[in-house]
Order: C-alpha cells, then sequence, then structure tokens
C-alpha cells in the first residue's frame, strides 16, 4: 500500500467512521447492521466485520481481541523475525486505525473523542493531508479545535 491508498483509506475510514459513531450513539449499534457493506464483510476487511461485531452486540474485549487476531494473521510481527515492508507497515497501520474507529464507536464515545482518537495514529503531515480530503461541514467544527 502507498502513502497516496492510505491518505485515500484512512480519510474514508475517519469519515464512515464519524457517520457509524453518529448513528451509533442516536439509534443504537444495532441499526449499523443495515449500513455494512456485504463486500467488505466477505473479505473480511477489519471496519466491516469490526461494525458487524459491534451491531451484534460484542463487548470491547472481545472485538479487540478478534480484529487483532485477524490483523497479526495478515501482517504477522514478531520478535527476532524480520521486520515488515514498508508498505505491509503501512497497510498494518490503516488496519490498526480501522480497528480503533470499530473500538470508539462500540464504546460509544462522543464525536470529538472518536475524531481525537483515530487521528492520533496519523503523523501531522498526514493530519494536514486528510484534512483536504475531510473539507466539509461535517469536520469543520473538530478542525477548529484539533
Amino acid at each position: 500500500m502507498n502513502n497516496n491508498e492510505f491518505l485515500n483509506q484512512a480519510a474514508y475510514t475517519i469519515k464512515r467512521g464519524l457517520e457509524y459513531n453518529i448513528k451509533g450513539r442516536k439509534q443504537g449499534l444495532a441499526e449499523l447492521a443495515d449500513d455494512i457493506d456485504a463486500e467488505g464483510l466477505k473479505c473480511r476487511d477489519i471496519f466491516e466485520f469490526g461494525i458487524r461485531l459491534a451491531s451484534d452486540g460484542f463487548d470491547s474485549e472481545n472485538i479487540n481481541s478478534i480484529l487483532s487476531n485477524m490483523i497479526d494473521m495478515e501482517y504477522p510481527v514478531n520478535p527476532g523475525e524480520k521486520k515488515l515492508q514498508e508498505q505491509d507497515e503501512t497497510a498494518r497501520r490503516l488496519k490498526i486505525i480501522q480497528k480503533e474507529a470499530v473500538l470508539k464507536i462500540q464504546e460509544g464515545l462522543n464525536s470529538w473523542l472518536f475524531l481525537c482518537t483515530v487521528f492520533s495514529f496519523l503523523s501531522n503531515k498526514e493530519q494536514e493531508e486528510i484534512k483536504t480530503f475531510l473539507n466539509d461541514d461535517s469536520f469543520t467544527e473538530f478542525f477548529k479545535m484539533y
């Protein structure tokens, strides 16, 4: 995964995550089941799979365990072994952002804390670049405070 793909996917995850976060807080997590991308779920996409677990009522400890295992199986990092290639490290970081987004949605955090959490995984430069992808009213207030 190159840097542009990472930024596009991270921005997509953040935008979709915020929408799910708001809907989950207002209507309940079970209501998110109808919005899950079936193809993403079929491909075991971390975000879609995690939202499915959350909408089915799994607790955060179990969701964290399942999603962490899925990430570790796809991008294993073991002590003493060769470091992941840079592209794999970038892809792994995206999967971790997706996992954390799911966990924060499941916890029902307010939007400010949700966004602070997912943005904490990004460098200042990446945050600035992603802000251009997220240039809409949903994020205006957040960016003023962040």
